[in-house]
C-alpha cells in the first residue's frame, strides 16, 4: 500500500511539472517596418538611397550617411497609431568654410516626411517572452513638397509580424 500512494504520489508530482519554457527571439520581438528601395523607372529594380540619413519626429530614433542604402528597417512607435521620419537623402554637413568652428556648421539635403498609420496589437508568446506588437492595417504616406525625391510608394503588407520581407516599397 505505501508503494502505491508513493507511486502516485510520485506520478502526480511528474504531470504537474511544467517544461522549460525557453524564447526563440525569431518570433518573440516586436518587428520593425522593412522599407525597400527600388528605382521609379524600372521598378523591379533596387536602387540605394545616397547619403541616406533617418530622423525621427517625435521619436529618439536617428540613423545615418550609409551610401549604398537599398533597404531600412525602423522601428514603430506601440504607445500610439502612427509613426513619421524624416528621410533625407544627399544627406551632408557643411562646415560653412569653418572646418575648425563646427557651431556654424549645417546640414544639407533633400528631405522627405514619410507617416506610417496603424493599429497596434499587444500578442502573447509565451511566460519566457511576454507580449510582442504586430502592426494591423499599415498604411504608408510622404508628404508632397516642391522637391520630392520619393516619388511613390507602395504597401506590400500592411500586417506586419516578421522582418522577412519587405512592408514597403518606396520608389525614386
Amino acid at each position: 500500500m505505501k508503494k502505491a500512494i508513493t507511486i502516485l504520489l510520485f506520478l502526480s508530482l511528474a504531470i504537474s511539472c511544467e517544461k522549460d519554457d525557453i524564447c526563440s527571439t525569431s518570433n518573440a520581438e516586436t518587428s520593425h517596418l522593412k522599407i525597400k528601395f527600388f528605382d521609379q523607372l524600372d521598378q523591379e529594380t533596387l536602387k540605394s538611397v545616397t547619403g541616406l540619413s533617418i530622423i525621427g519626429i517625435d521619436n529618439s530614433f536617428r540613423y545615418g550617411l550609409e551610401e549604398t542604402r537599398d533597404s531600412i528597417m525602423i522601428p514603430l512607435r506601440i504607445l500610439q497609431n502612427n509613426t513619421s521620419y524624416s528621410l533625407i537623402k544627399d544627406y551632408t554637413i557643411d562646415d560653412n568654410g569653418t572646418p575648425e568652428d563646427s557651431a556654424d556648421d549645417f546640414a544639407t539635403g533633400n528631405e522627405d516626411i514619410i507617416t506610417i498609420t496603424y493599429e497596434n496589437e499587444e500578442i502573447f508568446i509565451s511566460k519566457a517572452c511576454g507580449f510582442k506588437n504586430v502592426f494591423n492595417d499599415v498604411n504608408f504616406g510622404f508628404t508632397p513638397d516642391a522637391d520630392n525625391w520619393i516619388l511613390s510608394t507602395t504597401v506590400i503588407t500592411n500586417k506586419i509580424e516578421t522582418e522577412d520581407d519587405a512592408h514597403v516599397h518606396i520608389f525614386h
